[in-house]
């Protein structure tokens, strides 16, 4: 028992940096697995920046060099006016069981871009995006604020966090409490259970909800649906 319990307490950590100039870019698209994925805009880049924090609990790191080589991937590539940017374990790990698995992205990118996100699990923060947002998640709390375009969610489950939007906002979710603030078109909302507050919208409210949680909505321009 303790030669198993000293073994979980091991963990390797490796960061990775990835960068690709945005020239001729309209699109990031971003497939990831486990771990927190956070996407910043900044004027000034000309390219975009990539920070994985490669993470593997359960072994020391005697031979984790080699496990990450052949076991995970991640990298960023240009695919037309397309960057994609791809993070994730592969299926197979030889035989270990490893307790947790993760990668964490942090991205720098000029603002002027769409993002497209496809994520597993794990927290989700994009911030200061002039584009429009789509999200893929499992689960894992998400985050966005100051987007100058549209905002669509499709979620599993998790806290849904959005602010500061010029264009239009759509969240279908299965579970988790959602907090809409400061939208200057239309919101519309499906979901499963979980609480819905919705403050401050400049055109109409839509929501399809199935009443298992509590509903909060004001300030709103336009119609109000339920």
């Amino acid at each position: 028992m303790f030669v198993l319990c000293l073994s979980m307490a091991f963990s390797f950590e490796k960061t990775e940096r990835l960068s690709l100039s945005a020239d001729g870019i309209d699109k990031l698209m971003i497939d990831c697995g486990s771990g927190f994925l956070r996407v910043t805009g900044e004027d000034s880049l000309k390219a975009i920046e990539v920070e994985a924090e490669i993470i593997v609990r359960g072994k020391s790191d005697r031979d984790m060099e080699e496990y990450v080589a052949d076991n995970v991937r991640l990298e960023l590539k240009r695919q037309g006016n397309r960057a994609v940017l791809v993070s994730d374990f592969k299926n197979s790990v030889r035989g270990i069981s490893f307790r947790e698995r993760v990668i964490n992205l942090t991205v720098r990118t000029p603002k002027n871009l769409d993002v497209e996100v496809d994520d597993g699990s794990g927290e989700i923060d994009i911030a200061q995006i002039n584009g429009n947002i789509r999200i893929d998640d499992g689960s894992g709390t998400i985050t966005i604020r100051g987007i100058r375009g549209d905002v669509e969610i499709d979620d599993g489950s998790g806290t849904i966090e959005v602010s500061d939007v010029t264009g239009n906002v759509m969240v279908d979710d299965g579970s988790g409490t959602i907090d809409l603030t400061n939208v200057e078109k239309d919101v519309e909302v499906t979901d499963g259970s979980g609480s819905i507050t919705i403050d401050t919208v400049g055109g109409d409210v839509i929501i399809k909800d199935d009443g298992s949680g509590g509903l909060r909505i004001r300030n709103v321009k336009g119609r109000v649906v339920k």
